[in-house]
């Protein structure tokens, strides 16, 4: 028998044990029309299911919370109807009561020309992986934020000192290193953290706030940065969002940036707002190489990069946009590229406008100034 299932396991197509050091890795496959799960024995076991207990969609997603529940179907719903791969990492609360950390990751699969049939992967149990990366990321956030906790104490102290002045200059130029600082430290808790928590750090660090007021600051820093660039204002939009405003800058800062990197000097980048009932969507325009046809969506995959000489060498990771992405539809918004009707490239990305009378948490919520 044993000699059997280590035949099975050289098959092709069959992976083996462990696809990376302390990883357990088993397999499934979802029939997209008729949504039925199908698991192998091994993620039977990375589940603590019985022998005859079955397992169908609708109880996997039971043992998830329902954060990761609603992270999980964006994900997936972004891989099919962009085609690319289906990536997450979950927490499971096993019918045992353990818990553990789950890696899935699949690519759907034709039988025709034009319709997907199912979407199959790889399940891996990283959670051995997961507790030594949370004890490692612990000492590098201490080392990170204590040096960062100085520097802040010693802004806010020359700001006190300078406010009564006539140096106001300064002072502005304090509050925006102070407003840094402070998105420097939102990133370490956002990367140098327990998994664990993070869901729930991510919901607890958001506020309401004014979008063009935030987006007026960073456009004021990028003309300081970039001095050779137009920086064009167009459709001010004063709505609030509520979000993690240290996240949106990010993503400000990603999108300026690329708008800069892959566009001539003295080049026209325009900033924009629009807004629906429900959500304001603002646009970065630039006049730059553009958009391969078809590629609008990919940007925005983990690694990808587009097949240009001039994108290798501006050493690209693929990790901005992706980032970016990540952001947005944590916070419920979406992101969207294309190619400019009169050359370069639009980015996108939208939110939901708070509104206080429709929020059931409105005495909750801190309300911040840029």
């Amino acid at each position: 028998m044993k000699a059997q299932r280590e035949m099975m396991n050289r098959r092709p197509g069959v992976l083996p044990d462990f696809t990376r050091p302390g990883t357990y890795t088993g397999c499934w496959k979802l029939e997209l029309g008729t949504k039925k799960l199908s698991i192998c024995p091994r993620t039977r076991r990375m589940l603590g299911l019985r022998k005859n207990q079955e397992m169908d969609l609708s109880g996997f997603l039971k043992l998830l919370e329902p954060e990761q529940v609603n992270h999980l179907i964006r994900e997936f719903t972004c891989a099919c109807a962009t085609n690319s791969k289906f990536e997450v990492r979950v927490k499971v609360n096993t019918p045992g009561g353990k818990v553990k950390w789950l890696r899935l990751s699949g690519v759907q699969f034709y039988r025709g020309w034009d319709i997907a049939e199912q979407m199959a992967g790889v399940v891996e149990d990283t959670t051995q992986l997961m507790n030594e990366e949370c004890l490692s990321l612990a000492v590098v956030n201490h080392e990170l934020r204590s040096p960062l906790t100085v520097v802040k104490l010693n802004i806010q102290l020359l700001i006190r000192m300078l406010s009564g002045g006539r140096d106001q200059h300064t002072v502005r130029v304090l509050q925006t290193v102070d407003l840094h600082i402070n998105c420097m430290t939102s990133v370490i808790e956002e990367y140098l953290t327990s998994p664990v928590s993070e869901l729930h750090q991510s919901a607890s660090n958001r506020t309401v706030f004014c979008m063009e007021d935030l987006i007026s600051v960073m456009i004021s820093e990028m003309k300081l940065l970039h001095p050779g660039y137009r920086f064009v204002r167009q459709n001010e939009a004063k709505v609030q969002v509520r979000a993690d405003k240290y996240k949106i800058i990010q993503v400000l800062v990603n999108y300026l940036n690329n708008a800069v990197n892959f566009s001539s000097p003295a080049s026209r980048i325009t900033i924009s707002s629009n807004t629906t009932n429900t959500c304001v969507e603002v646009a970065v325009q630039d006049q730059g190489i553009g958009i391969p046809a078809g590629q609008e969506m990919q940007l925005f995959q983990k690694f990808y990069q587009v097949e240009s000489r001039s994108v290798r060498k501006k050493n690209s990771k693929g990790l901005g946009l992706y980032l970016v992405k990540k952001i947005i539809t944590d916070h419920d918004g979406t992101v969207r590229a294309e190619k400019g009707r009169s050359g370069g490239s639009v980015f996108y990305f939208s939110l939901p406008i708070y509104r206080a009378d429709a929020q059931g948490d409105s005495g909750k919520v801190t309300t911040r100034t840029i």
